[in-house]
């Protein structure tokens, strides 16, 4: 994360939170632990 694109990082979530109610947003932190990132909010 760089701190220079903080506030970037806040206007695109916000913008994709007002545009898509209900959007879920997951993150991972090493590319192993994006599978587990997405089960956290997406359900069969």
């Amino acid at each position: 994360m760089l701190p220079e694109n903080t506030l970037l990082f806040e206007r695109l979530v916000n913008v994709l939170t007002e545009e898509a109610p209900g959007i879920r947003l997951c993150f991972n932190t090493t590319p192993e632990d994006t599978v587990e990132a997405l089960r956290r909010w997406i359900k069969e």
